[in-house]
């Protein structure tokens, strides 16, 4: 049972704080327009007490309800400004059809909104219905497995025979609340295999057959779905706690009965979502991300800061964008993104420095994180130590996750994910990492920020100046390494890089074999401003290389710059590229002494 201080911060921060506004959604309920109109059809609105006991039952807890009957689309922007959708699940087009409803859920879960949803059905078999959503939201099944080897032979044998079996439905379930064989139960696993040996399928081959016959079962309720990309979805079905989470959607599953005489929650859908939501047991990082945007979105964060009201600080800011923009040709559209983007960051770190000292997102943070390690049961003397295994199995265990990440993997993860993040700018910047495809070679840029920003240098600095709009740019070489392993165990010098890339997984040294960055300059054209070509960020540099004679040879006596288009890779954090900086700055003056060493005997 989780504990009570993690209950209440996950009551508070999917529930209480987002949950504002509420949009029924039954071709049964009429809608207020309807209702101004005078309609009176009960042979069309027969929910309509239902929907009335309903629309009490949220006015009383403050909420703000809405009703939509007519869905003959699945447009989900009608949707979005509603915190907390009811919906029916037998929308149409046809009687009893859930052909809409499962749309709608589809396209909340691509939604960019977080969308919390309590499917409303009178269907009597809720496993049933469960079943159907998860099958469909995840997609990726097949109803004839690609099996090969002799698992393909003996499914084929028995297919031919028409003794293929049907899948069990407790396997069926089990199977789909992550999509893994693992999760079967042991009698369950024991009893689908004995019924495959039965008919003369090996041991070696049953689990390749069993998941073959999930997936065609899945396949079948998830109908036209079946075959579209795969989503991670997720789900449990505790007692009569039914919930499925994938994506920006989660859904809790609650049987049409009589109203009650609770007329807070005449339905129970408050309830039964509150149950789903402790049933799906988000960890603590979830609940921190959804408290950052309920606070986001229900606190004025960027007018509460008193400098950013004033009438000096917003005049100060208007002085440095126009003078960052200089003159300006508006009678096209010029780029004004870097200036912009310059502020932006500095209004967007002051919200981040709000968020990361808020003292109700503490709060809640704190209850959630003590609560998660007193269910862990550990105590002083069983505590996991630094550097042993059991710490790692812990978060693994705390974390709620499949249980098959490999040690070296997370560690890559969170090594990458502390050190880089995504490239958002309009122009290089310190830090930027990039690559050149043809050759593979990956370099990091070194040269300080203010020195990269896009305009035109002071004349005070007559060398930069007259290359504009060409910027000089400081790059560090850096040397691919094979060995991850050894990476990650020296990761805490700060010597290494580590990228996800399309390519997989890379890592780089800083320093080369002397210990030493491996720098040149660059000249980045149009002020180092970044474009997309093909789906990819680049940018367009030239770089100083000896001439090559008639032979191909370098001719030492002879320089040429070279323009090529270079693709953004990455970009590191903030402190991780000011390091960079640092060690070309180190670099760049370091003194030569008069030493000699002695030669080797």
């Amino acid at each position: 049972m989780p504990d009570a201080a993690y209950e209440a911060a996950v009551k508070e921060t999917f529930e209480t704080k987002p949950l504002r506004a509420v949009l029924m959604i039954d071709d049964e309920f009429p809608t207020f327009g309807d209702l101004a109109r005078g309609k009176d059809d009960t042979k069309k609105f027969k929910q309509a007490d239902r929907a009335l006991a309903l629309y009490e039952g949220f006015r009383k807890r403050d909420m703000i309800c809405d009703v939509e009957n007519d869905v003959k689309d699945v447009h989900t922007e009608r949707f979005r400004k509603s915190d907390l959708i009811i919906l029916d699940y037998n929308l149409g087009p046809g009687e009893d059809d859930n052909e809409r409803s499962v749309a709608i859920l589809r396209a909340l879960a691509e939604s960019k909104h977080f969308n919390t949803v309590v499917v409303y059905t009178s269907k009597p078999e809720q496993d049933e219905v469960w079943l159907e959503i998860i099958a469909s939201l995840a997609g990726g099944w097949s109803a004839d497995l690609d099996l090969t080897g002799d698992a393909a032979v003996h499914w084929d044998r028995l297919s031919d025979a028409k003794t293929l079996p049907t899948a069990s439905l407790d396997a069926v379930m089990q199977f789909a609340k992550r999509g893994e064989l693992r999760d079967l139960t042991g009698p369950v696993r024991a009893a689908a295999q004995k019924e495959l040996t039965d008919l003369g399928v090996p041991p070696n081959l049953c689990g390749e057959i069993i998941t073959g016959l999930i997936h065609r079962e899945l396949a079948r309720r998830a109908g036209k779905y079946a075959r579209s990309e795969r989503r991670l979805a997720t789900g449990g079905y505790e007692g009569e706690n039914r919930w499925l989470q994938s994506r920006n959607c989660f859904v809790a599953i609650l049987k049409k009965v009589d109203i009650g005489e609770d007329g807070d929650d005449p339905a129970g859908i408050m309830a039964c979502l509150s149950n789903a939501l402790l049933a799906w047991r988000p960890n603590l990082f979830q609940i921190l991300i959804s408290e950052i945007q309920n606070i986001l979105e229900l606190e004025a964060l960027a007018t509460e800061d008193q400098h950013l009201r004033d009438g000096e600080t917003q005049t100060a800011l208007w002085f440095y964008l126009l003078d960052a923009l200089g003159e300006l040709d508006l009678t096209g559209d010029p780029d004004v993104k870097v200036p912009l983007m310059s502020i932006i960051d500095k209004i967007v770190d002051g919200i981040r420095r709000r968020l990361s000292s808020d003292p109700d997102l503490l709060r809640l943070a704190s209850g959630a994180l003590l609560g998660e390690l007193r269910d862990k049961g550990w105590t002083k003397d069983t505590w996991p130590k630094r550097g042993e295994s059991a710490l790692y199995k812990g978060s693994s265990e705390l974390t709620r996750s499949s249980g098959t990440e490999k040690q070296i993997d997370v560690m890559f993860r969170l090594n990458s994910f502390f050190s880089t993040e995504k490239f958002r700018r309009a122009h290089l910047t310190t830090g930027t990492i990039f690559r050149e495809a043809e050759t593979q070679t990956y370099w990091v840029t070194a040269s300080p920020a203010c020195d990269l920003v896009a305009r035109q240098p002071s004349g005070q600095q007559p060398w930069a100046h007259s290359l504009h709009p060409m910027t000089s740019v400081v790059a560090i070489l850096l040397h691919e390494v094979t060995d991850h392993r050894g990476a990650l165990t020296a990761a805490a010098q700060g010597r290494h890089i580590f990228l996800e890339t399309e390519d997989g997984r890379k890592v780089f040294k800083l320093e080369n074999s002397d210990r030493q960055p491996a720098y040149e300059f660059l000249f980045a054209m149009n002020e180092g401003r970044v474009r997309e070509e093909n789906g990819r960020q680049v940018f367009s540099a030239a770089r100083l290389k000896p001439a090559l004679d008639e032979n191909g040879q370098a001719d030492g006596s002879q320089r040429v710059l070279i323009e090529k288009t270079y693709e953004i890779v990455d970009q590191l954090r903030g402190l991780n590229a000011t390091r960079i900086l640092q060690m070309a700055g180190s670099h760049l003056s370091r003194i030569g002494l008069d030493f000699v060493s002695m030669p080797s005997s």
